[in-house]
């Protein structure tokens, strides 16, 4: 039975300390923008009315809510102070990362599990990262459950319906791959308390099922998060879904950080959608190569598949996933 105690130091004593005293903070700041008129972003106008849940086979969008989380609706903590935020916005999203890799190594024709949010489902990202695959030469079977707001906690509860689909699915089914996505909220706010039990939960079952878990680290909204701003709030992401995945042994897809990279490198692709919290096209594009380059362990440079984006806008996007690969 693994126990839940982080293996880094990033929530220490002395860390939970500074970021409780900016929780009052957070309320006052969140509390003011809804009186002071500001809206949580619109739905999905395709699907306002929400649907049971359903599991695609090839990777057909089951949700019918666009929102994972907002600067307005979520209860992001804000830093008050310098000390509070300092090593987060010392992090460097241009560093090598020592990535775990498969173990074993994907073989012909994988089967692959995704499970999250809209930022699963929007764009289609699984069955964006399958015709990745098949643009490398390759072949892989694609599941996806997905639903708008979900955290893991939901789907490690066999309680909930889409939990119980899961459930279902690691029981009945064999897996090498689960790509779990946890709500943003959850990963900023509650990676402790609420990320890092769900997925070790899931994570025993994904294990005995035969699969490797992939924590698909999400991104920052485009304007951050109230006064914080979109590299720190980026920074407590990674560290946060870093940590999970150390403490599990996981692999991890560090999508968050290649959209940093991209802002850096190539500032002129957007990797937002109009609502400035889920992806674009090419943001889920790059999320796709990224995930690819840790599955497969193999560049997706020169990928035939580019998601109608401009082949230049794609052969950087490739570059930037290949970017996480250290042999």
């Amino acid at each position: 039975m693994k126990q839940n105690i982080f293996k880094t130091d990033f929530f220490s004593a002395e860390k939970r300390k500074n970021r409780a005293g900016t929780v009052l903070c957070c309320f006052l700041l969140i509390l003011g923008l809804f009186v002071g008129g500001c809206s949580a972003p619109e739905k999905n106008t395709a699907s306002s009315e929400p649907s049971a849940p359903e599991v695609s086979e090839e990777t057909d969008s089951s949700a019918t809510e666009s929102e994972d989380s907002s600067p307005e609706n979520s209860d992001y903590e804000t830093s008050a102070s310098e000390d509070s935020s300092s090593s987060e916005e010392d992090f460097d999203f241009s560093q090598t990362f020592d990535l775990k890799v498969p173990d074993p190594a994907a073989g012909e024709n994988p089967r692959i599990l995704f499970a999250g949010n809209s930022h699963t489902f929007t764009n289609n990202l699984p069955d964006m990262f399958k015709e990745v695959v098949i643009g490398m030469g390759r072949q892989c079977e694609v599941q996806e459950l997905s639903e708008g707001y979900y955290t893991l906690t939901q789907f490690a509860d066999t309680s909930d319906e889409l939990g119980a689909a899961l459930n279902q699915k690691l029981t009945d089914e064999n897996w090498d791959f689960v790509i779990l996505q946890e709500n943003t909220n959850d990963a900023f706010s509650y990676a402790e308390e609420n990320m890092l039990p769900a997925a070790a939960a899931l994570d025993e079952k994904i294990r005995a099922a035969g699969g490797q878990t992939a924590l698909l680290m999400t991104w920052t909204p485009k304007d951050g998060a109230g006064i914080m701003s979109p590299e720190l709030v980026q920074s407590v992401l990674a560290e946060n879904t870093m940590a999970v995945a150390e403490n599990l042994n996981s692999l991890l897809i560090p999508g968050g950080i290649g959209f940093m990279r991209s802002l850096e490198q190539y500032p002129q692709i957007e990797l937002w959608a109009e609502d400035g919290m889920h992806p674009s096209p090419a943001g889920s594009y790059l999320a796709a190569c990224t995930a690819y380059a840790v599955i497969f362990q193999e560049s997706p440079a020169g990928c035939s598949y580019t998601a109608d984006l401009d082949s230049e806008t794609a052969a950087q996007l490739q570059e930037l996933a290949a970017g996480f690969l250290t042999n």
